[in-house]
């Protein structure tokens, strides 16, 4: 669907950049009668620059400038009009992506449910554009993987427990419920240490329990990729607008909806899934360690050193998911 509107912008784009300019502002398109929203396909006057405009009114806070790209309100007869413009012509290819899945995002939707929808979307671009230039590295979605698996186990047990997911939105952990942390490090073939990227990570201030998961992956032809981790993922979430939250959580988390490398490979088989109790005892560095003038610090983890504070990774689950239901 969404490739289906990308087509229709930008052959829209095309065609309005070939009128003769006109005095008004925009040159406009309606996209479809059969759109919830009143959404154009619009091209600025003074400069060509292609939009999509929408007849709609927002709050203030919505509007963000960010990534080349712009949404900002124009004056529009008689209701003001919500604009979102390409500004760096160098990410016309993004741009047009964008466009095009924050409609689809808006589409098969109740009545009045369309615009938030849309602007929900748009506000997921907006954090990806604002932390990111390009979609994830393999590192990133070696990581990736590995949190889908913690989360598969976790809607398994609780369907809502998608909510928990911290790390789309930078929390200081990957999963957070009710006062339990989890902290996901995921490794792709033989490792027997762990990189712990900031001191805040096995931080315990303010939580009754941490602990650290460890997702060893195999990369194997018959494994799965994120693309088949979220076909099995999304059916047990409760309802559309879960499913729809959950999309917007993986394009924050840095999965753009057209990346096809990452959603496709690498396809990993989960080896094991271990799991170490973080506490006074656990080798790590703290804040309060730190000498004056050093502000963070990255360490490696030996595996073998953090066996004692092993613990039952179903056991951790099923105690992380009742302080959710909580």
């Amino acid at each position: 669907m969404s490739a289906d509107w990308q087509e229709a912008l930008e052959d829209a784009w095309l065609e309005l950049t070939r009128r003769p300019t006109e005095a008004r502002q925009y040159r406009t398109r309606r996209l479809s009668h059969e759109l919830g929203l009143d959404a154009f396909a619009a091209v600025r006057s003074a400069d060509n620059a292609p939009c999509l405009v929408i007849d709609a009114e927002v709050s203030p806070e919505t509007l963000f400038e960010v990534g080349g790209m712009r949404l900002s309100v124009a004056a529009g007869d008689p209701d003001p009009l919500l604009v979102l413009s390409l500004e760096d012509s160098r990410r016309m290819d993004l741009f047009a992506t964008l466009c095009a899945d924050a409609i689809s995002a808006s589409t098969d939707m109740a009545q009045g449910e369309e615009l938030p929808a849309f602007l929900a979307r748009l506000d997921a671009w907006r954090r990806f554009l604002r932390e990111r230039h390009s979609g994830l590295s393999r590192e990133e979605t070696i990581g990736l993987l590995g949190e889908l698996f913690v989360l598969e186990g976790l809607v398994a047990r609780a369907s809502d427990t998608f909510t928990t997911w911290a790390s789309p939105d930078d929390g200081l952990h990957d999963f957070h419920s009710r006062g339990h942390s989890l902290e996901v490090k995921t490794s792709l073939g033989p490792s027997s240490r762990i990189r712990i990227s900031s001191v805040d990570q096995l931080a315990t201030e303010g939580l009754d329990q941490l602990d650290l998961l460890h997702v060893r992956l195999i990369e194997s032809a018959d494994g799965r990729s994120i693309e088949m981790l979220l076909a099995d993922i999304l059916p047990q979430l409760p309802n559309d607008s879960s499913r729809r939250a959950l999309d917007n959580a993986l394009l924050r988390r840095g999965l753009m909806p057209d990346d096809n490398t990452a959603r496709t490979r690498p396809r990993v088989q989960l080896r094991s899934l271990d799991c170490y109790h973080v506490d006074d005892e656990f080798p790590r560095i703290v804040r309060s360690d730190l000498p004056a003038g050093v502000l963070d610090a990255t360490y490696v983890v030996d595996l073998q050193a953090i066996v004692p504070r092993a613990c039952d990774f179903d056991e951790v689950l099923e105690s992380f998911c009742g302080r959710a239901a909580a």
